[in-house]
This record gives structure tokens, C-alpha cells and sequence, in this order.
């Protein structure tokens, strides 16, 4: 029925279920494996390939590189495998047109198939091959093996991916220090291996969740190449650093000359307490946009030594920090050191500028959120949030934002819903847990709360606002010696936060030691940058009463008067006014300024029964002393009057 079987070969007929073609090619096969014996009995030698021009090798590796650089990954895969066909057999492949060959596979998603080809050609260990170890080979060992530990790294497998790249000991690093001294001598900058190994291999330790070994080699990484920013940038975000291991990790870095300006600016990103240095640079570009902008108004009275100081403080700043002066980053450094500050509107007005020129700087957005919470700008909220989750709804920050809106609404348990799937999310999103437990303290929930503040503490230890929120619960549910500790911990985290000394100057005045509350409260408001905002009034007035409780009127009064000069409409100050008035004793001028502070207050808040008692008793002590002396004359109304004898 198939129309022959094998004798039908012989005869030269072909089965009908195959093509004419096909079955040619199978004689065909069959006769080239006959023994190569010739007619005079000698082996015929084997056919040597033709070389592939030059011409055509270049042409397809410029045309690979392209193909990468427009991101068409499967052109580039498909050329790149024709490359390293045409390049050479086994070993006598070029490393470079394999590593770009696994380059465009890693381009394209194949990780699997880019190890597969890597072990297969020996280039790395793991595969039935062992790794060659030849010069060639040995020169371009680190980007082999950087190159396979991401391909690992993106299927996941962070065991493997550890095992790929070493465990950075000395013989390894003196090995990939030599690849990059030949890298060196071109004049290009380029990120020294050394680096990105370390980067990877603290990204593994993190996926792993082992915390204190990723931060090892994240610094690893910064120290070997200043310009690995995405070591620095895990390490900010991830507040896996003190406010003073920054600053000692930032001024330690080995910049060149010429890239001083870069220490500025990695210093403008981290912590940006009691950094004068820092504050005079970022003072000095806000002074620049806005002569640019055309704000002249106070150059334009400034004297002759002003201009001088200010010329040689523009001076002193890099070329390069002027010329980043509207750059995004430096536009959000600007931004968080008002939010720090407690410059509430200027921080928010350079927030909206940030995200009218660059609406998905995702950076921006947790400090701009905060802000906006703390005006009460729900329907900016509102908006924000929509827009957010619209664009990005896989994002941690998309849903931080819709946890605000509800927060700043009031609406705490739905805040709480949005703020857990934030952490859902990102893990490693601090602003979701800080307001996580922010919700449940709003309901008085000191337990949730509390542990919402112990998961950010122990997964950012860098952080201190973890710490003193967990003492703040402390203190609000009357356990001052907890309270104590973790505000000592937080100040030991980041001693130039004025809020924690703020915190530990109202514990010392809940335990009645007056003298050392006005010694914290002092260091706080000497650490907030001046002129005093609105924001710090409270803590002005905490002054004023810890000075009342150690009977020194004269200093509660001034700090009184301080504290209303920020917020003149305060009906508590103006009434705590009023009664160190009254208690200073002095009845001829103090109890007047006593009545009209307490009128003051009573105008603003007609509904203070402490105003109006005291007002009363002010009132009656001020009568006492200013009503006229009088003679009483008794009245007797059986005594007859002088006229009562004579005639009507």
C-alpha cells in the first residue's frame, strides 16, 4: 500500500508517503556514510570550511548591537546566533561574540537559554562541560560569571546566584580587579565589576532576607565604584544606615577631583538633619532659580559685602551642582529639606513643580504625599491617588496614596486596608508601615500600632521614626520608663531630629523634672531652622510652661509672647498668658495683662471654663485693690430724723 520497501530503493523507485526530495537526501546520507575509500584505495581528507569574511563578522555584530540598542531583543538573538555559528567551531569561538550572544538572550527574556549556552561552550561552572581554563577564557571570566548570576537572579534562584558569583574573597577580587585595570586603560568610565558583583550579591542576601549581609555588600559595592548609585539608593531607601554612617560613608568615598559635585549630591539624598554644608548649597541654588525666574528683588537692595559674600559662595559651588540646579533630584532634595524643616507650603509648592515637569517621578511621591496630608489638601488627595492607581496598579506607592486620602479624611479604617496592601506590595515601602500604624494609633489601637512600628523598625533599622512612634504609644498609654528607652534609642539613631528631643523634653515634664524638660525642649528648637514656622509653636509653648512650673515668670512670659507671635490666634496660649500674669502676683500692672489675655482667649474659644474662672477670680483680685476706701456711715432706722419736728 505504501508503493515499495526497501528493495524498491535498489530498483530506483520512491515510496509514494515520501517527497522526491526528501527521499534524495536520505541516499544521499546513506551513501556519504560508505566507507571514503577512493578507487586507488587512499582516505579522501576532509573538506576544510571556507572562512567567513571579516566583512560579514563585523557586519552582523554592529548590526546585533544595533538591534540591542533599538531594543528589537528577538532580531538581536536571531543575528547574534548566526554570529557565533559563523565565528568559529568549540573553543576557537570568540568569548566576545558569545557574551554578546548571551547578552541578546538575557535582552530577550531566554535566561534559561543564555546559561544553558554559557555552561554548554565551558565558560562558567554548572554545566556538564567543565569551565576552560585558558588566558581568553580567564581574561573574561567576571562578566561570564556577573552575566550568569543575573540569570539566575532573574529566575529567582538566589542559592545559585550566590554560588555563581563567589563568595568575594581575595583570590576572586585580585582576579576581577585585574579585568578591570584593562578596562581602565580606555578613557570611557565604566562601573568596575567588582561593584556590580557586590550589588548582586546584596540584592541576593536581600531577597533572602538576610539583611545585615545585603548592607555589607551594598557598601562593598559603593566603596569599590562611587558611581554605583543603585547600591546607594538601596541603601537610602531601605534606611539600612544611621544619619551618621551616611555621612561617614559618603565622606569616605574615593570621588576624583572633578566629581566632587556627585558627593553633594549623594549627601542632598540621605538624611538631612544638622547638615549645614548641605543647606547652605541648597539655599544658595534656591537663591539662583529665583534671580533666574526674575526675583530681583533682594539683589537688587543688597550692599556691596553681601554681593561680595554671595559671589564667592556661588563660587565655591561645582560647575556641575550649578548647572543640576532644575534637575529632578535636586528639585526633591530641595523639596524634603523644607518638609524637614517644617516648611510645610514651600515644600509642597516644590513638590507640584517636580510633578508638572516630571508627573511620574515616583521618588517624589511619598514626600509630596506626607505634605499634602499635613495641609489638608483632600481633594488634591483625592486626585493624586486616582491618577496614580490608574497608571500604576501594581505599585506600592499607588495605594500609599489612596491610604493618605482616607488618613486625611478621617476614614482610618479603610486607611488601614490600603496601607496593608501597600505593604502587601512592597515589603521594603517605609512610609506604608509608618502609616499603617499611624491608623491604628488614630483609634486609640496602641497594640496594632505598635506592631506595624516593630515590623519598620526591624526591617529599617537606619530609621528612627519607627522607634519614636513605638515610644510615643508608650508614653500616651503612661508607661514612661519604655517610653524613655525607645526615645533614647531613636535620639542614639539620629541625634539632630529636633522631634526627638521634643518627645524627651514632654516625658521629662510628665515626670515633674522641669529643669531637664526645658534643656530638651531648648535643644530642639535649637536644632529647627530659622526663622521658627507655625509647626514649632507647640514646642515653644512646652517651653513657656516648663518655665512656669520652676516659678520663672519673666522667661514662661517671653516664651508665651514667642509662641503667639507664631500662631497669634491661639486661645490656650493667650489663656496660659494670662494666668502666669495672675501668678506673678504683682497686682498693679500684672492683673490687668492677666483680664485682657483672658478676654483675648475667651474671644477665640467662648466655651474655656479655666479662662473664664480665672478671668473672675482676676476680677475680684483686681477690684480689691483698685476700688476707692470709703467711710461707712451705720444707718438706724428708729433714730429720728433732724427735720422730722418741723411742719410740712
Amino acid at each position: 500500500a505504501l508503493g515499495g520497501g526497501p528493495d524498491s530503493i535498489a530498483r530506483g523507485t520512491v515510496p509514494a508517503c515520501l517527497g522526491g526530495a526528501v527521499w534524495k537526501n536520505l541516499i544521499l546520507a546513506r551513501s556519504s556514510a560508505r566507507s571514503p575509500v577512493g578507487a586507488a584505495g587512499t582516505m579522501d581528507a576532509p573538506p576544510l570550511a571556507p572562512r567567513v569574511p571579516r566583512a560579514t563578522l563585523e557586519k552582523l555584530r554592529s548590526v546585533v548591537r544595533d538591534c540591542l540598542e533599538k531594543h528589537l531583543d528577538d532580531s538581536a538573538v536571531f543575528f547574534a546566533d548566526k554570529l557565533v555559528s559563523m565565528s568559529g567551531d568549540g573553543e576557537a569561538k570568540d568569548p566576545d561574540d558569545l557574551f554578546l550572544y548571551c547578552q541578546a538572550l538575557f535582552a530577550g527574556k531566554h535566561h534559561r537559554r543564555a546559561l544553558t549556552v554559557m555552561r554548554g561552550a565551558g565558560l562558567v561552572d554548572g554545566g556538564d562541560v567543565p569551565a576552560r581554563d585558558v588566558p581568553a577564557v580567564r581574561k573574561n571570566a567576571p562578566r561570564f560569571r556577573l552575566l550568569a548570576a543575573r540569570c539566575l537572579a532573574a529566575t529567582r534562584e538566589w542559592d545559585e546566584c550566590l554560588a555563581a558569583l563567589g563568595d568575594g574573597e581575595s583570590s576572586e577580587i585580585s582576579e576581577i580587579s585585574a579585568a578591570d585595570d584593562e578596562e581602565s586603560v580606555t578613557k570611557t568610565k565604566k562601573i568596575s565589576h567588582a561593584s556590580a558583583m557586590s550589588l548582586l550579591r546584596a540584592q541576593a542576601h536581600e531577597a533572602l532576607e538576610n539583611r545585615p549581609l545585603a548592607r555589607r555588600w551594598y557598601v562593598a559595592a559603593l566603596e569599590a565604584d562611587p558611581f554605583c548609585y543603585a547600591a546607594l539608593e538601596a541603601l537610602l531607601s531601605n534606611h539600612a544606615l544611621s544619619a551618621e554612617e551616611e555621612r561617614s560613608l559618603i565622606g569616605s568615598l574615593a570621588f576624583d577631583p572633578e566629581d566632587e559635585w556627585l558627593r553633594f549630591l549623594y549627601t542632598s539624598m540621605g538624611k538631612k538633619y544638622d547638615e549645614p554644608e548641605l543647606e547652605s548649597g541648597l539655599e544658595m541654588l534656591e537663591e539662583i532659580r529665583n534671580h533666574e525666574s526674575g526675583d530681583e528683588s533682594a539683589a537688587r537692595f543688597e550692599s556691596s559685602d553681601e554681593a561680595r559674600a554671595r559671589r564667592e559662595k556661588l563660587a565655591s559651588l561645582p560647575a556641575e551642582l550649578l548647572a543640576l540646579r532644575d534637575n529632578g533630584e535636586v528639585a526633591l532634595a530641595r523639596a524634603e529639606w523644607y518638609y524637614h524643616r517644617g516648611d510645610f507650603q514651600k515644600c509642597h509648592d516644590a513638590c507640584v513643580e517636580i510633578c508638572e515637569r516630571d508627573p511620574f517621578q515616583l521618588k517624589a511621591l511619598p514626600v509630596y504625599l506626607a505634605v499634602t496630608v499635613e495641609l489638608r489638601k483632600k481633594n488634591e488627595l483625592y486626585l493624586r491617588a486616582h491618577e496614580l492607581v490608574e497608571e500604576y496598579p501594581t505599585r506600592a506607592v499607588s495605594w500609599f496614596a489612596v491610604g493618605c486620602y482616607y488618613y486625611c479624611v478621617r476614614r482610618f479604617d479603610a486607611a488601614r486596608r490600603f496601607f496593608s496592601k501597600a505593604t502587601a506590595l512592597d515589603g521594603a515601602f517605609v512610609p506604608a508601615w509608618i502609616g499603617f500604624g499611624h491608623a491604628f494609633a488614630a483609634q486609640d489601637e496602641s497594640d496594632q500600632a505598635m506592631a506595624a512600628y516593630r515590623t519598620a523598625a526591624r526591617l529599617f533599622p537606619g530609621c528612627h521614626l519607627p522607634v519614636l512612634c513605638i515610644g510615643m504609644e508608650y508614653r500616651r498609654a503612661n508607661n514612661l520608663s519604655l517610653a524613655e528607652q525607645f526615645f533614647e534609642k531613636s535620639r542614639g539613631i539620629c541625634p539632630a531630629d529636633p522631634l526627638v528631643h521634643n518627645e524627651l523634653g514632654v516625658l521629662a515634664y510628665r515626670n515633674k523634672d522641669y529643669a531637664k524638660a526645658v534643656e530638651h525642649l531648648l535643644d530642639a528648637i535649637a536644632l529647627v531652622p530659622h526663622p521658627l514656622t507655625d509647626e514649632w509653636e507647640a514646642s515653644v509653648v512646652n517651653v513657656a510652661h516648663a518655665y512656669r512650673k520652676m516659678n520663672d515668670f519673666d522667661s514662661a512670659i517671653e516664651w508665651y509672647e514667642r509662641a503667639l507671635s507664631l500662631a497669634p490666634r491661639c486661645a490656650g496660649t493667650h489663656t496660659a498668658l494670662g494666668f502666669t500674669h495672675q501668678l506673678k502676683g504683682n497686682f498693679q500692672t500684672n492683673m490687668s495683662e492677666a483680664i485682657e489675655c483672658y478676654h483675648r482667649a475667651l474671644s477665640l474659644r467662648p466655651d474655656d471654663t479655666f479662662a473664664q474662672e480665672m478671668l473672675t477670680l482676676a476680677l475680684i483680685d483686681q477690684c480689691a485693690v483698685t476700688m476707692p476706701p470709703y467711710n461707712f456711715v451705720s444707718y438706724e432706722p428708729l433714730q429720728a430724723a433732724p427735720y422730722a419736728d418741723q411742719p410740712g
